[in-house]
């Protein structure tokens, strides 16, 4: 009688775990679907399209891979004007098996509720750990690749392009500043360690273009005292890099309560004064 319960109480363990799993696969589904079908063709001759405001999903070939990007429309987009865009590079690289680009919890991040206080669109690529900004190149291409294709599609300012990120994303900002600053208009990262797999940051590279970053006192990953002693190292010729703090929040203090007035204090500074 008691293995017949334990095994009735098993089944239904797992038949409510496939039911969770088919019911977040729906959700996936039509999430993309969505998403899919925001989607614009290339510009023809001079003129831009108009874009559906919201998300879209694109597709790169990167190496043997099929590498998804979000592109973020703000509510005032006009395709007449060239706007400002923003580059965000998420983090968790190192632990994510698979992209994301399915999960619709993605598009809460904050970037996007303030991408509509900038007017600006948003590139939102998408790494997972065997294809990430940490020490593959390709993946650092990927981006410089996505951008040009949204160039194709978006009425982009060539020169209003700011690109930053969170955690790895943020750290491998200091890739493309110190490789790419010509490409760019500024930088910004939250919770980032300045330090590479891939190389070693260029830091006279620092010196060109706003470099702003944000850090938690009590960030217990990346310690604020190991960010704080390389800044005072190289602060001498990294003249544009500036470091400012939040008392508390920990490593993932873009994500509590108050993360689109945090990120907001900072990214006005960036992208308000260009």
């Amino acid at each position: 009688m008691l293995l017949a319960l334990l095994l009735l109480a098993t089944n239904q363990v797992e038949a409510q775990k496939k039911l969770a799993a088919d019911s977040i696969a729906a959700v996936e589904k039509q999430w993309v679907a969505k998403i899919l079908a925001n989607t614009i063709a290339p510009q023809s001759g001079n003129k831009f399209k108009k874009a559906p405001t919201g998300f879209a999903l694109y597709f790169i070939e990167a190496d043997t891979l099929k590498v998804p990007y979000w592109v973020y429309v703000p509510k005032q987009y006009n395709p007449a004007k060239a706007h400002k865009t923003i580059v965000y590079l998420h983090g968790g690289v190192g632990s994510i098996k698979q992209f994301q680009y399915k999960d619709p919890e993605y598009a809460t991040e904050s970037i996007f509720a303030l991408a509509e206080r900038y007017n600006a669109i948003v590139l939102y690529p998408f790494a997972k750990k065997d294809f990430g900004w940490m020490q593959q190149p390709a993946s650092f291409q990927y981006v410089l690749d996505m951008i040009d294709a949204a160039k194709q599609s978006y009425h982009i300012n060539a020169q209003q392009v700011f690109l930053g990120g969170m955690s790895n994303g943020g750290s491998a900002t200091f890739w493309f500043a110190s490789n790419h600053p010509d490409l760019f208009a500024g930088f910004y990262t939250f919770a980032a360690l300045p330090k590479l797999q891939i190389s070693e940051i260029n830091f006279k590279a620092l010196a060109s273009k706003p470099f702003y970053s944000l850090h938690a006192h009590d960030d217990s990953l990346y310690l604020y005292k190991n960010v704080k002693a390389t800044y005072d190292l190289h602060k001498a010729e990294a003249k544009a890099w500036h470091l400012e703090t939040v008392p508390q929040g920990g490593h993932g203090f873009i994500y509590r309560k108050n993360s689109e007035e945090v990120m907001q204090g900072l990214l006005d500074k960036l992208l308000l004064h260009q």
